[in-house]
């Protein structure tokens, strides 16, 4: 078997899967909870003012002088969302049809790889899911289909670190609450895919989880999921994270990610590999 047919393999296989029919319900729970900021505008808000609000995350803490230890739920949910619905397709792969697809290919680093391919094209159909969910919710709740964002929202969004109305350039949105969530969840998914070849899947996963949560705290490019923060964008925000910085430290952990789980993959006994 070559490596394009094990490539179609996996995206047959791992992209038509009925768990991604579950993402509308994930992002109906921010948007839901952006009417009530809209209600005091006045406006029923753009699919970009809701594209914003499900990946805004929170100002760094210590913005305002205070140090908290609440968590962006919504945020957490949207980009957890993703790592979890990846979590478990190599090794379910792995344990049904995937050892004899393995032994067809003749090369372990081939697999390896066609699931890396795999796993990075699951986060584009995932954040596509979601831009076309929030499209319909921002729809039904009588919301435009614009890209322009709110003005007169602005300052309450984006708490304590913008305190005026202000209309950002689509290019810059587009980046900070889609292209940078997108490469920010390449990283952790992949990251989060070579470390079940080290332990299990769920200790896997909070690991993912964990780098969250030190995001939060920590506002440096350099944590994968910082770059995922609209709030923090230096896109439209003076002295926020780089977006070319965060893709850049986004894109070795890629790399790093891939290469450590090819040598890891190499000398695996398959056979003791868990779910």
């Amino acid at each position: 078997m070559n490596w394009f047919k094990l490539l179609e393999h996996d995206l047959r296989r791992g992209l038509l899967r009925w768990r991604m029919l579950l993402v509308p319900l994930l992002f109906l729970l921010p948007c839901a909870g952006l009417r009530s900021l809209l209600s005091t505008v006045q406006s029923g808000g753009t699919w970009m003012d809701h594209m914003l609000y499900c990946f805004l995350g929170e100002a760094p803490k210590g913005a305002n002088g205070e140090l908290t230890l609440s968590l962006p739920t919504f945020w957490m949910l949207a980009v957890g969302g993703c790592l979890f619905f990846n979590l478990d397709y190599m090794l379910r792969d792995l344990t049904n049809a995937g050892q004899q697809i393995l032994i067809r290919s003749g090369t372990r680093r081939g697999w390896f790889l066609s699931k890396c391919v795999w796993n990075m094209a699951s986060c584009v159909e995932y954040i596509l899911l979601s831009a076309a969910s929030v499209l319909l919710i921002t729809l039904f709740f009588g919301g435009r289909a614009a890209l322009a964002n709110t003005p007169e929202l602005v300052p309450a969004l984006f708490h304590n670190v913008l305190f005026e109305p202000a209309a950002f350039s689509v290019s810059d949105m587009l980046l900070a609450a889609v292209l940078m969530p997108l490469v920010s969840l390449m990283a952790l998914s992949m990251l989060q895919m070579a470390l079940c070849l080290w332990v299990r899947p769920i200790v896997s996963f909070l690991i993912s989880m964990a780098l969250l949560v030190a995001a939060v705290f920590i506002s440096s490019p350099l944590i994968p999921g910082s770059g995922a923060m609209a709030i923090r964008s230096g896109a439209l925000v003076e002295g926020g994270v780089s977006p070319l910085a965060a893709a850049t430290a986004a894109l070795l952990v890629i790399i790093l990610s891939a290469a450590a789980g090819c040598a890891r993959f190499q000398h695996t006994d398959i056979l003791k590999l868990e779910e």
